[in-house]
């Protein structure tokens, strides 16, 4: 702990200390960028009331020359956010940052295509991921209702047995989820460093 708040605060002294040498330009874009990135956070929050349209008012107040950079730091901000659904309303928030994206990025053809297809492989990885899971669950509750029946009859009541508590079943489920994530972890890489190409 005391390592890390040491190098937290050579992080902040650094910073400090390239402020102090930096020019009104350098320092200008470093609070533009604070202010691109406060936008992008309040978004992810859910506090955005039109996210588009608030990103369109921030750029037209930028200089000509910081315009297409500050446009990079909300995409790629936005980007780092685009992940591999745990829940189904975390497909819902990505779905949303697809939808944001894709309304940021409407002068460069081909990129509909490009979220479209993104959305459709969350999707699919979410609904593969899912029934995986079921399936492993069947399995593992179909091999313990023995077990269960002999542990009722030796206590004399019901005993219900959770197959997702199993060793087996959490090692097995740790493999396929590892590859499964892998796999479309690999395409979602691909896809977003597509999108910074285009941009950049």
């Amino acid at each position: 702990m005391g390592e890390e708040i040491k190098s937290a605060l050579e992080i902040a002294l650094e910073k400090a200390e390239k402020i102090g040498k930096a020019s009104k330009e350098e320092l200008d874009l470093e609070r533009q960028k604070e202010r691109a990135l406060s936008l992008v956070g309040k978004f992810l929050k859910g506090e955005s009331q039109n996210f588009k349209e608030e990103v369109e008012i921030f750029l037209k107040e930028l200089p000509e020359k910081n315009k297409k950079k500050l446009l990079k730091v909300i995409i790629e901000a936005l980007l780092k956010n685009l992940v591999l659904p745990r829940e189904e309303y975390h497909l819902k928030e990505l779905k949303e940052i697809l939808k944001v994206l894709n309304s940021l990025l409407t002068n460069i053809p081909q990129v509909n295509k490009i979220f479209q297809e993104t959305e459709k492989m969350l999707t699919e990885y979410y609904k593969q991921k899912s029934a995986i899971y079921q399936e492993l669950v069947k399995r593992f509750s179909a091999s313990l209702s023995a077990l269960e029946k002999a542990f009722s009859e030796q206590v004399g009541a019901e005993v219900k047995l959770s197959p997702e508590a199993h060793p087996q079943f959490q090692e097995e489920w740790r493999k396929i989820r590892d590859h499964l994530d892998g796999e479309y972890l690999r395409q979602l890489e691909y896809i977003k460093a597509l999108i910074l190409k285009i941009l950049s």
